[in-house]
């Protein structure tokens, strides 16, 4: 004779011993699982960009602009804390080395509109409202002298790291970080210190110069990069030969 198998009878005031049992396992592993996920979208949610774009909010900016190792502003006056800011173009576009050539340690003014993180910050520069205001007195930057490192950490275009999208850093970013690098966007190498913190290294060649089709291939990718390491102003610059970046 087979064992009677237990079903659920709406009007009953309790279901049989075996179904609510079951019913209370099920909505146990419901619960952790929910919390196993909502402890995972936290995680994710930690490695997002604290980054910000204001877009639309054009200012005034003045300073000294500098064209290496990459173009930047070094600013008259703080701004949220910072003075020295990277500059970039519209859209995917880096700055014009044109410009930075014609503009190099003058007193300039000019409009943009500001991205940065909690690291580092730049301004997406409206070319033509670049006014210079003469020769600047002094380099306003001071470089440290190199040290011989090897980094590991993954390389991408500094604009969309900063602020632009959020996150601007791995896999799913790959193909827009491509397109900005081809575009001129000056490449960073995003890693941790021994502290467990994040850092920026701006990357450039070992002559100092601009590279950007030279690292597109590694973009979004985790890599070794060895060089030596300078300090400029406050921004960490990693001097390269991009034919010795490695895979890991």
């Amino acid at each position: 004779m087979s064992e009677e198998k237990p079903f659920f009878i709406g009007w009953e005031s309790k279901p049989a011993p075996v179904i609510s049992a079951f019913t209370k396992k099920a909505t146990l592993g419901l619960l952790v699982a929910s919390l196993v996920v909502a402890g995972l979208v936290t995680a994710m949610q930690g490695a997002v960009s604290s980054g910000r774009f204001e877009f639309g909010n054009v200012k005034d900016f003045s300073g000294v602009l500098i064209k290496s190792p990459a173009p930047m502003l070094v600013s008259d006056q703080e701004i949220d804390g910072e003075k020295i800011f990277y500059l970039v173009a519209p859209l995917k576009n880096g700055f014009s080395a044109e410009l930075a050539e014609k503009h190099h340690l003058q007193q300039v003014s000019l409009k943009g509109t500001l991205i940065g993180n909690d690291m580092e910050s730049m301004i997406e520069v409206q070319e033509d409202t670049i006014v210079s205001k003469g020769v600047a007195n002094a380099t306003p930057l001071e470089e440290s002298s190199g040290t011989p490192v090897t980094i590991r950490g993954e390389i991408v275009d500094s604009k969309c790291h900063l602020g632009v999208m959020n996150p601007g850093r791995f896999k799913p970013h790959r193909a827009c970080a491509i397109q900005c690098l081809s575009g001129g966007i000056p490449p960073i190498l995003v890693a941790q210190t021994a502290e467990g913190i994040l850092a920026n290294y701006l990357i450039v060649g070992l002559d100092g110069k601009a590279i950007h089709e030279e690292v597109i291939e590694f973009a979004a990718e985790p890599v070794e990069v060895s060089g030596t390491l300078k300090t400029i102003g406050d921004r960490l610059v990693l001097y390269i030969n991009p034919e010795t970046i490695k895979r890991f």
